[in-house]
C-alpha cells in the first residue's frame, strides 16, 4: 500500500524585506492602530523613508516603536535634486518608502512627480493601501458613493471659490473637498449662495478621539458654524449631487409624509428635515405645512 504523501510543513508568516524601488505606503490619519502590518514592515525595512516632514514622521515612528532608517524630506517645495537623489538611490538597488504626513500619499501632495519619474526609468513601484480621509468621509457621509469627484483643496478667496463651486456643483457626483477649518464657515456660505438646500457633509478629526460629523443643507450648516465658530482639526467636506429633477410634490403629499413621520415619534423639527431631504423640497415650505398641521 502506497503511504500517503506528507504535506509540506507550513512556514510561519514572514514579511520579507522591502524590494528595491518605490513603495507608496499609507499611514494613519489619526488612529495609530490603523497602521497595517505591511505598512509597519515597509517602514522598518526601507533603506530610505521619503516624507513630507521628517520631524512629524520621526515622532510617528517613535510612537509606533519603529526605529527609523534614513529619513529624507520630500515635499512640494523640495528641489529637483532631492527627487534625483531618491531616483539614483533606487536605481542603485535601494528600497524607498514614500509617506505623507497622514493617510495615503499622492492625495493632494506632490508625490506623483516621483512616481512619474520612476515610471520613466522603469523603477519598480508598489503601493500599500490604507487610511484615507476622503474615503473615510465618503463612506460615513450617507451621500451617494457610486460616483464621486475629489476636488482637493478649494481656493482660499471667496470669489475664486464661488467660481470653482459653480463649475463643480452641477456634476452628477458627490464632490469631496479638503478644507481648512478656519475657512469652513465661509466656504459653506459660498455653497449656500449657489444652492442653499444642497445637502453637505462635514467630518472633522476622522478616526480620532474627538471625531464629529454633520449632514445638513448648506444654509443650515453655514448658520450653525457661524453661530458656534469653526471646528478645530482636519476637515473633510462633501457636497451632495444635485437632486434629480422631479415634478413638484403637492402640499397634500407633503402633509401625508409629515403625518407619517410624526406617527413614528419623530420630533417636528426632524420630521420637517426628513421630509424636505427625501423630497428635495424647500425646508421653509415643509415647515410652513407643519405649522398648519399641528399647533406648537
Amino acid at each position: 500500500m502506497t503511504p500517503p504523501k506528507q504535506m509540506p510543513k507550513q512556514m510561519p508568516n514572514q514579511m520579507p524585506n522591502q524590494i528595491p524601488g518605490l513603495t507608496i505606503t499609507s499611514t494613519p490619519i489619526g488612529n495609530l492602530d490603523d497602521l497595517s502590518p505591511r505598512a509597519a514592515q515597509s517602514l522598518k525595512t526601507a533603506d530610505i523613508i521619503a516624507c513630507e516632514d521628517s520631524r512629524h514622521t520621526g515622532m510617528m515612528l517613535k510612537r509606533l516603536g519603529i526605529v527609523p532608517k534614513k529619513l529624507q524630506s520630500y515635499h512640494e517645495h523640495s528641489p529637483a535634486q532631492t527627487r534625483e537623489k531618491l531616483l539614483t538611490a533606487m536605481q542603485d538597488g535601494k528600497a524607498v518608502t514614500l509617506v505623507s504626513d497622514a493617510g495615503t500619499p499622492l492625495i493632494s501632495d506632490p508625490g506623483y512627480r516621483l512616481v512619474k519619474a520612476c515610471r520613466t526609468r522603469t523603477i519598480p513601484i508598489t503601493a500599500i493601501p490604507g487610511p484615507s480621509a476622503l474615503l473615510a468621509g465618503l463612506v460615513t457621509s450617507g451621500l451617494p458613493t457610486d460616483r464621486f469627484y475629489f476636488a482637493g483643496f478649494l481656493p482660499h478667496t471667496s470669489k475664486k471659490r464661488q467660481t470653482t463651486l459653480a463649475t463643480l456643483m452641477p456634476l452628477d457626483a458627490s464632490i469631496i473637498c479638503y478644507e481648512s477649518a478656519k475657512r469652513l464657515t465661509a466656504t459653506l456660505a459660498d455653497i449656500a449662495s449657489i444652492a442653499p438646500d444642497r445637502l453637505c457633509y462635514v467630518g472633522r478629526e476622522l478616526t480620532k478621539r474627538f471625531e464629529q460629523s454633520w449632514l445638513e443643507c448648506a444654509a443650515d450648516l453655514a448658520a450653525h458654524f457661524a453661530d458656534h465658530g469653526n471646528p478645530k482639526g482636519e476637515v473633510v467636506l462633501i457636497i451632495a449631487p444635485p437632486p434629480n429633477e422631479k415634478p413638484e410634490i403637492s402640499d397634500d403629499a407633503l402633509i401625508d409624509l409629515l403625518r407619517s413621520e410624526r406617527k413614528k415619534g419623530v420630533s417636528r423639527r426632524d420630521a420637517v428635515r426628513a421630509v424636505a431631504a427625501a423630497t428635495a423640497t424647500n425646508k421653509a415650505r415643509v415647515y410652513t405645512l407643519m405649522l398648519g398641521l399641528e399647533s406648537p
